[in-house]
């Protein structure tokens, strides 16, 4: 999933034992070359995969329950970053977020990985980097990836709106349920890695 930025449903025909295993890694970069956090997880990933668990894969298109995010009647409401500024995101606590000179493409793949449980597609249409913050109350169907199980939101009228309502009132974008065509890795080939 980290590897190749998927969901657990474009991952297809691989056996039962890739949702269950789990391995310790321990790596190191190449003296000399210089790669973001980013570029060192997935390059790491997808060698590792291929060298020790022998994957090989194809990809198709297959529908799929997806989020479309998409500009609001209301229009965007983004500042955009600083020529010079760090990308970061992080969150403080589930429903408290900052996002510092990421793309919206960034922040949907934010929003599959940590947040929601289903692929989310930028449709937005909006180029470049931007600085925003996102406060929302999480309900118990979201970052259950991250293992956090929430509890149903108290009844607050001081509370912060839920994800959806938040994205369209905070950031002028709408999170659309719909089903659509996503590309899919379905595995050829997968073994377990022989021990060190």
């Amino acid at each position: 999933m980290m590897g190749y930025e998927l969901d657990p449903g474009q991952i297809a025909d691989g056996p039962a034992w890739m949702a269950t295993d789990e391995y310790d890694i321990d790596a190191e970069a190449v003296e000399g070359v210089q790669l973001d956090d980013q570029q060192k997880e997935e390059m790491l990933l997808k060698d590792l995969l291929a060298d020790r668990f022998k994957l090989t894969f194809h990809h198709e298109q297959r529908t799929l329950a997806v989020y479309l995010l998409v500009v609001a009647k209301s229009g965007p409401k983004l500042k955009s970053a600083g020529p010079d500024e760090v990308e970061n995101s992080g969150c403080e606590r589930p429903g408290v977020c900052n996002f510092r000179n990421r793309t919206l493409s960034n922040f949907a793949r934010f929003m599959q990985f940590v947040v929601l449980d289903r692929p989310v597609v930028d449709r937005t249409g909006i180029a470049g980097a931007f600085d925003f913050s996102l406060k929302w109350t999480p309900d118990e169907s979201q970052f259950s990836r991250l293992g956090l199980l929430l509890r149903p939101p108290a009844e607050d009228s001081n509370s912060p709106p839920p994800l959806f309502e938040a994205i369209q009132e905070q950031l002028g974008l709408k999170l659309e349920p719909a089903r659509g065509p996503v590309d899919v890795i379905v595995v050829d080939h997968i073994e377990r890695p022989s021990a060190n």
